[in-house]
């Protein structure tokens, strides 16, 4: 039986998280709202270094920004009282903070849900507790909360971001990109990578070995990395075989969130480690892989939306489909 008699009228409104890799699990919440409640439109609030790639999810109608971590209460008080008379009927708050459930509170939004945190118990109505248990993936949890208590979840269907096809032209010309080859984007970055997971992540020698086979076989590689991580890209280009770097061409750094997912989007597959770029290149429907030493015992982010950990020396032969 469901929990709260469900409004028929009124815009929903999903407060997202902060970070790259949560906004884009996110994602799966976002389309189990959109198929329970298919009339309502669909809003989300994120933090505003994240609006560029939220702009291109396909769920969203409307895109509020959301005051960072480290503001006061008082910025996020009157951001719940902007929305006052908004007409929306249901809110869920992802991130498991006090100050993001003030908003949906202050907004005087009925029906609201998240999982439970430090004093929210005043702020969301219906307070869910994390059964990481029944859904170990993060994915998996933030879909439950779309769905009542104990409602099993549907098959997972994913959904491609949007493209700016002008904005790709225009990129493919400023960074002088051919398509006369098959793309296979690599992301070889640690960044925000799960500490347990670098044990078993495949040495960048061994995974290159496999790329210079990918090489051989017609594959042209675009690298795809943050700023942050431009040294050790340089210095892994540096040491690099002279045929390999040849194949590829550098864009980290060089690029916003949704120059990425436009060029990005014209790969065939991904090389990456489980970090955003894996989760980025799945939401725009590539083939992903996840190359290792060994299998890892644990899951995985981007696992929970079909990434799949393959053997460092099965890695070119897995890509062979995909040419």
């Amino acid at each position: 039986m469901p929990r709260f008699k469900r409004a028929k009228s009124g815009r929903n409104l999903v407060l997202l998280p902060g970070s790259a890799e949560k906004v884009l699990l996110a994602q799966a919440l976002l389309n189990d709202v959109r198929a329970r409640y298919p009339k309502q439109p669909l809003d989300v609030m994120t933090p505003m270094g994240l609006t560029n790639l939220v702009k291109r999810f396909p769920q969203v109608d409307e895109l509020w920004n959301m005051p960072e971590p480290n503001m006061g209460i008082k910025v996020f008080w009157n951001a719940g009282v902007t929305l006052q008379g908004k007409d929306y009927d249901r809110a869920w708050v992802l991130p498991e903070r006090f100050k993001p459930a003030l908003i949906p509170a202050l907004a005087n939004i009925p029906e609201r849900t998240g999982y439970r945190g430090l004093y929210r118990y005043a702020l969301l109505m219906d307070i869910r507790l994390a059964r990481k248990d029944l859904h170990p993936h993060l994915v998996d949890r933030y879909r439950a909360l779309a769905w009542d208590i104990g409602e099993p979840l549907p098959e997972y269907q994913p959904v491609k971001l949007k493209i700016d096809e002008k904005q790709q032209a225009a990129l493919l010309e400023q960074h002088k990109l051919t398509l006369d080859k098959p793309v296979l984007a690599w992301s070889p970055g640690t960044r925000n990578v799960p500490k347990d997971s670098l044990n078993s992540v495949a040495s960048l020698q061994a995974i290159e070995a496999e790329l210079l086979k990918a090489v051989e076989q017609g594959w042209q590689i675009w690298l795809f990395g943050s700023r942050h991580e431009l040294l050790e890209i340089a210095e892994l280009i540096a040491q690099m075989n002279t045929q390999l770097a040849a194949s590829v061409t550098v864009l980290a750094g060089l690029l916003s969130w949704d120059e990425i997912v436009d060029l990005m989007a014209l790969a065939k597959a991904q090389v990456a480690q489980d970090n955003a770029l894996a989760l980025l290149g799945l939401s725009c429907g590539l083939p992903t892989y996840l190359a290792v030493a060994e299998t890892p015992k644990h899951l995985g982010q981007a696992t929970g939306l079909g990434a799949e950990w393959v053997k460092v020396d099965q890695l070119a032969a897995s890509l062979i489909p995909w040419y």
